[in-house]
């Protein structure tokens, strides 16, 4: 076999019998690498997805073949070892020196000269200067493993560090120190050992500028002072004193105070679940901030969980509400995380939110029965997370949902039928609900309202706590009963003081360590559930640190674990964590945060608000942009439309692409005075090339309203600015037929007909043919619009071949088909949230119904479009009447 020598520790160099590794391509390195640092074999279908995202299966599984078979005559025979599924690469009598370097590492007894030999492996990071251009998951590979590379290294450096102090030898410990400080210039612990190291020496000047270096640093990435350690460590040397080390008062544990006075509200709960044999079950926990809503629900969670029950999480925090289907996002993780779905359907449409599922189906959410398919998977998905066992949804603090799980869940509520489920929900009735969504969605759960605490359930929790019966009644009067001021106060002897319980929040704050207080800062600022890696990452303190940190601070009852994170024990703690951060600090902070999660490649909508909140306005508006389109992608028009206002606001250079997008989002919605306010900052913020075509989408907004007349002006005015001929030809013959004059209409379909055949462009063949059978030229014309369309990958024109062709053969009695097509063109209509056609396709449905004897079933149509017209330009004055007899288009 031939010799190998392998140095990754730095740039990549591979030798094969002293010479460099012969291949043809960066891909080629890129497999050695992933197969040298993997240990084992990886799937070749991991291999192929990783390094070409951008060819399908066949095609990436072929240009592997071709790379292996490079790479396999580089490394000479025995060295490669593959078969139809997998892949490994055999390192036998190879010098690897991450190998060597990870040896020493793991041995517990190396002297300071075997670890500093490892130590000097280390030519630079792991694969230094290497990458791929088009190969965003090896990318994220890359430096997860740099990461982790970096951190053994470190890891050694301080064994090292400390193997040579104790070994007396300092200078080399100070040259060792330094290196541990460039890996890490935040690392405080490493600051203190070299300011340790120089005054050991009596270098007392070098020991002084660490120490001012250290204050310069934490000043300027983090904003806050060196620990208290470090201060007296320098204030001992400067004054020629032993150091002495001050140790800490242990975190006092956060008490939990019983649950009383919710005896009859937890019974209804336990009695709904024990019901769910039959049916699922929504209920939902109402009450004002801080009555015992997450207390309640969590009381009765842990009693079905000591009964083997199983439960899903799911938390939404105000800072993701710009973030479509995030609080869905957790849900969806943690019922595939012990029971992955076995359908390829189910891990398709489930990795539109969770991309390391597998690859999301190409067609658009807007597309077909594609939102109706991605919202039966994700119903699927949780429902059946529990397999044949009953199980319970819990989504705290509801208020916070973003508007697209708000949806989500609404759809699985409708759906709890033969499921054995319960959905419990909890949220704030104190909180605005602007768009009526947390209203919509309780409508259709048990509403369990909890009120404060009455006076002797107050006297009983203070009872409890020694107090006696004056100053129990001196706490019901502090409180007026409120739970979560009621455990504050019992947490301080019953004592409110002069502020109040604010003041008892603030006290409780007061009473954490330095590092602890660093870490709770970056913790709220985050503003979400977070995990070690990220507040250490965004924090600059250690990994000790953080650890010790996170130990206190759920010591003390301030943060909470939940599902493998931590998040805050109540928002309002966590509001006042954020408030004593300085603004300086806290602009630094959000900087930090910012570029963790963008090294995460986390969702654009999270990293848009710390990337904003950190005065990096263009990254931010960038990021606001992408979240908007991602947002819009799945049919979450609000947030959509926020981001796309959030990014102009932040000076996006592409203002005009992004107003228009406001407009089309709003005209599905039925918002017609923002689509037009839209429409017209598109235009002037545009190129003139733009304005027939926004002129045109004007137009369809007027048409919209019912405004015929102004609708046609706006056609003409379009047509003269270059809009498409055969396109606005169509629009105009429409409108001329909603103004009585037939004549005129089918004079201008047939010449939108021509000149979209001699255009060649179908999408206005369909259109032409549609308005030719709507003026009355045959059904020959709305049956070829609709065959046309159906090809399309445009809903829209689709929608209208259907209901226009629907409402012809109501006319002529086929009712059956109507219906069917009807029943299509709804579908397609809802999925792509256009309100104001989905509530004219429920009027034509109940039409139909009503003439085939299905009086009731009418009615409920009728119900439905009267409830969606009802949403339509609910501010807009200026409707016309044609805009309520909307019925063909």
């Amino acid at each position: 076999m031939r010799t190998l020598r392998v140095a990754l520790l730095g740039a990549p160099s591979i030798e094969v019998d002293g010479l460099p590794l012969a291949v043809d391509t960066r891909k080629a390195t890129a497999v050695f690498a992933l197969l040298a640092l993997s240990g084992h074999g990886l799937t070749r279908a991991a291999i192929a997805e990783m390094l070409w995202p951008e060819l399908d299966g066949e095609r990436s599984r072929s240009a592997l073949r071709r790379t292996l078979s490079t790479l396999r005559s580089g490394l000479g025979d025995g060295r490669l070892i593959s078969d139809r599924a997998s892949v490994s690469l055999n390192l036998d009598g190879a010098w690897f020196d991450l190998g060597e370097f990870r040896a020493v590492a793991g041995e517990v007894g190396a002297d300071a000269a075997t670890l500093a030999a490892a130590a000097d492996l280390h030519r630079g990071d792991l694969l230094e200067g290497f990458g791929l251009r088009d190969a965003v998951q090896f990318d994220d590979w890359q430096r997860d493993a740099q990461d982790a590379v970096r951190r053994e290294r470190a890891a050694l450096l301080d064994r090292l560090i400390e193997r040579l102090d104790t070994e007396l030898r300092p200078e080399d410990a100070i040259v060792r120190a330094r290196e541990r400080l460039a890996l890490d210039g935040l690392h405080e612990p490493t600051h203190r050992r070299l300011i340790e190291l120089y005054a050991a020496v009596g270098r007392r000047g070098d020991a002084f500028e660490q120490y001012r270096e250290c204050v310069r640093v934490l000043d300027r990435e983090l904003g806050v002072q060196p620990l208290s350690a470090t201060t007296e460590l320098y204030n001992a040397i400067s004054a020629g004193i032993e150091l002495r080390e001050v140790e800490q008062a242990p975190a006092q544990p956060a008490g939990e105070l019983p649950l009383v006075g919710r005896a009859d509200e937890l019974t209804r709960l336990l009695d709904a679940f024990a019901a769910i044999d039959r049916d699922g079950h929504f209920a939902l926990v109402e009450g004002e901030s801080g009555v015992g809503k997450t207390r309640l629900a969590e009381e009765a969670i842990q009693q079905l969980r000591r009964r083997g029950v199983g439960v899903l999480t799911g938390q939404p925090h105000a800072g993701e509400r710009g973030l479509a289907y995030g609080v869905m996002a957790q849900l969806l993780r943690a019922a595939c995380a012990d029971r992955p779905p076995d359908s390829p359907t189910l891990r398709s449409e489930a990795a539109r939110l969770l991309p390391d599922l597998g690859v999301a189906p190409v067609s658009a959410l807007d597309e077909p029965g594609a939102r109706l398919r991605f919202l039966e998977s994700m119903s699927s998905l949780i429902a059946d997370a529990f397999g044949e066992a009953a199980g319970v949804v819990f989504v705290d603090d509801l208020h916070l949902c973003d508007a697209a799980s708000l949806d989500a869940l609404a759809y699985l509520a409708r759906r709890l039928e033969g499921r054995h489920l319960m959905i419990l929900g909890a949220r704030r009735t104190d909180e605005p609900d602007p768009d009526h969504r947390c209203a919509s969605l309780a409508v259709l759960a048990e509403r369990i309202v909890l009120a404060r605490l009455a006076r002797e359930n107050v006297l009983a929790l203070a009872q409890r706590s020694g107090l006696d019966e004056s100053a129990a009644d001196q706490l019901f009067l502090d409180t007026d009963g409120l739970p979560l001021y009621v455990a504050e106060l019992l947490g301080r002897g019953g004592e409110a003081g002069g502020g109040g319980v604010r003041a008892a929040l603030e006290a409780r704050l007061d009473e954490v360590s330095e590092a602890g207080t660093q870490v709770l800062a970056t913790a709220a600022l985050i503003g979400r559930a977070f995990d070690a890696e990220i507040v250490r990452s965004a924090s600059g303190r250690s990994d000790d640190e953080v650890v010790v940190a996170l130990d206190e601070l759920t010591t003390r009852g301030l943060i909470v674990e939940r599902d493998e994170a931590y998040d805050f024990g109540h928002e309002r703690l966590r509001a006042i964590a954020e408030e004593r951060v300085g603004l300086a600090r806290r602009r630094l902070l959000h900087h930090r945060i910012a570029d963790a999660l963008l090294a995460r490649r986390a969702d654009p909508a999270i990293v848009a608000r710390h990337l904003e909140l950190a005065g990096r306005d263009d990254e931010a508006a960038l990021a606001h942009a992408a979240a908007g389109e991602s947002a819009r992608g799945l049919l979450a028009g609000t947030e959509a439309i926020a981001h796309f206002g959030a990014a102009i606001a932040l000076g996006h250079a592409e203002k005009a692409s992004l107003y228009e997008a406001i407009g089309d989002v709003s005209v599905l919605r039925g918002e017609y005075r923002d689509a037009l306010a839209a429409y017209d900052a598109a235009g002037a913020a545009g190129v003139a090339a733009d304005r027939g075509r926004l002129e045109q989408k004007v137009g369809a907004v007027h048409e919209r309203r019912g405004d015929w007349q102004l609708a046609a002006s706006h056609y003409e005015q379009a047509l003269a600015l270059g809009a498409d001929p055969p396109s606005v030809q169509a629009d105009r013959s429409r409108v001329a037929w909603r103004q009585g004059d037939a004549v005129r209409a089918r004079a201008i379909g047939l010449e939108a007909l021509a000149l979209a055949e001699q255009a060649a462009d179908p999408r206005a063949a369909a259109q032409a043919h549609n308005i030719l059978g709507l003026v009355g030229e045959g059904r020959t014309h709305l049956e070829e619009s609709l065959a046309i369309a159906t090809e399309l990958d445009d809903a829209a024109v689709r929608i209208a071949a259907l209901n226009n062709l629907a409402r012809d053969l109501t006319r002529e009695g086929d009712l059956v088909r109507a219906r069917e097509l009807l029943g299509a063109a709804l579908e397609l209509c809802r999925r792509q949230g256009d309100l104001h056609h989905e509530a004219a396709l429920h009027n034509n449905l109940a039409d139909v119904l009503h003439k085939a004897g299905a009086s009731d079933e009418a009615m409920e149509e009728l119900k439905s479009a009267v409830a969606v017209f009802a949403r339509i330009g609910a501010e807009d004055e200026e409707l016309r009447p044609g805009v309520w007899s909307l019925a063909d288009w």
